[in-house]
């Protein structure tokens, strides 16, 4: 069987398929673009930093002090904005090595990490640590901090350099917030160098 399509058949034909082709392409533009992947490893960055004491003459502490940090982001923090950025921190441990027998220090908290301006950002930590200073004044290693449990927290101004890594300068304090006595800090600034995964 033969089947003749006049010219007004194909052209029906032709607009029929024209139609049907811009309406399959419009849903594909419609369609919901996939979830960005997300890496399996909540490892985030490494920090090491070389600082000093920042304390006043009865809290100074002499020597330099090692302090290398790991950051975790199993709530995947990265690329959140305002307020859900608060709900989804970063979590680090850091620890503060002294190498002239004075006080040490293991320190965890959350941590949040904001861009500034083009490559600059500020990172902001809040947590405990553990240290070995003495807890009263009479001698023994640091001040005296009261308590071996503490208060930890920080700031850090950085620059992100190329492949991934990054600069700082931070500021570090550690004290017992007047909940034992005495309540010397800890207090340190120093710069580091970091790399993001």
């Amino acid at each position: 069987m033969t089947v003749k399509l006049s010219l007004k058949h194909t052209a029906v034909l032709a607009f029929l398929a024209v139609g049907t082709g811009s309406a399959f392409s419009a849903d594909a533009d419609m369609a919901p673009t996939p979830a960005p992947v997300v890496k399996d490893s909540i490892f985030d960055e490494a920090r090491f930093e070389v600082a000093a004491s920042l304390g006043a003459s009865s809290d100074f502490e002499k020597g330099v002090f090692l302090i290398p940090s790991l950051f975790f982001d199993p709530l995947h923090s990265k690329g959140r904005e305002g307020f859900d950025k608060f709900l989804h921190p970063r979590f680090f441990l850091s620890a503060s090595i002294s190498t002239a027998d004075e006080s040490s220090q293991l320190m965890a908290g959350a941590s949040w990490k904001f861009p500034v301006a083009g490559p600059t950002f500020v990172d902001i930590g809040f947590g405990g640590a553990l240290t070995n200073a003495s807890k009263d004044e009479f001698g023994g290693r640091g001040p005296g901090v009261g308590s071996h449990l503490l208060f930890h927290e920080y700031i850090a101004f950085g620059v992100n350099l190329e492949n991934n890594w990054n600069i700082t300068a931070t500021v570090r304090h550690s004290s017992n917030a007047n909940l034992a006595s005495p309540n010397s800090g800890l207090t340190y600034g120093g710069l580091g160098i970091g790399k993001s995964f």
